[in-house]
């Protein structure tokens, strides 16, 4: 399996094998990260956890994010780009991998998957097919605070970010001394690429059609709020389950084990 176009930077992907190396045929797990945040996000808990029950575990870090290079670019940088970023670590593994994206990193999935063939892929709390506007709106409309602070962290990185503001945004539970320690490692995001999710002609969902794909999402998500999750899934043809007591972070929450599980459930019941 080949990809066109030119390499990308060097980027930082995190692994895990099932003991003994093997996967038994099972098809590598690809975890991509949403905006603000890198590998990282998905080494708190879920590589291990996946890995223990049998799964060749790979987190890729985009470009300008986590361990990867690119930084200095990252404004330049656009979903192509990092559809470009996923391709280049699948074409490591020489087979169609599971795609398991989150928030924009599901945006990134489904652009892939117009493009380029995959087993499955999960997208947790996705940035929806016809992007950022609708959520966008929601958002300022219910708590324009929070909608300012979002485009002050975003425009300004993590010098404006309000930790009490970004803390509602992201998680849907108390996490003790586990927020701060996520703030310090985030990132800034491109320009671009939160330009591109907001603009018009996104995902041409006809494209995916016939990939098996599962939708998950907390019902305390103030960053794509529940009705957009289940709009995301509508668009791709499938129906969003919300997990309840749960927010945006659905790998790090409290319950990240609830959502761990149902991915695992709903891996095992796909076709050979």
């Amino acid at each position: 399996m080949s990809f066109a176009g030119a390499p990308p930077p060097r980027l930082e992907v995190l692994r895990r094998s099932p003991a003994g190396g093997d996967a038994k045929g099972r098809p590598p797990l690809l975890f991509v990260h949403g905006g603000f945040v890198g590998a990282w996000c998905w080494e708190e808990n879920f590589l291990d956890w996946f890995a223990a029950r049998g799964w060749d575990c790979h987190a890729v870090s985009l470009r300008g994010h986590g361990g990867s290079e690119g930084r200095a670019m990252l404004h330049a940088s656009g979903i192509d780009d990092y559809v470009a970023d996923v391709a280049s670590v699948v074409d490591g593994f020489g087979c169609q991998p599971v795609l398991i994206g989150h928030s924009m990193g599901g945006f990134v999935a489904q652009r892939y998957l117009e493009r380029y063939p995959a087993v499955a892929a999960v997208l947790l709390a996705p940035v929806p097919a016809t992007g950022l506007a609708g959520p966008g709106m929601a958002v300022a409309a219910g708590n324009p605070a929070l909608f300012w602070d979002l485009g002050m962290a975003h425009e300004f990185g993590r010098m404006a970010r309000n930790p009490a503001v970004l803390f509602e945004a992201v998680f849907g539970h108390d996490p003790g001394g586990g927020f701060g320690r996520y703030m310090a490692r985030m990132d800034e995001e491109s320009h671009r690429a939160w330009l591109e999710m907001c603009g018009p002609g996104l995902i041409d969902t006809r494209r995916i059609e016939g990939v098996d794909i599962l939708v998950l999402g907390g019902d305390g998500d103030r960053v794509i709020p529940p009705a957009f999750i289940r709009s995301a899934a509508r668009q791709l043809g499938k129906s969003a389950e919300i997990l309840p007591g749960l927010g945006h972070a659905l790998m790090l929450e409290d319950g990240w084990e609830t959502v761990a599980g149902r991915i695992d459930d709903w891996l095992a019941g796909l076709p050979d």
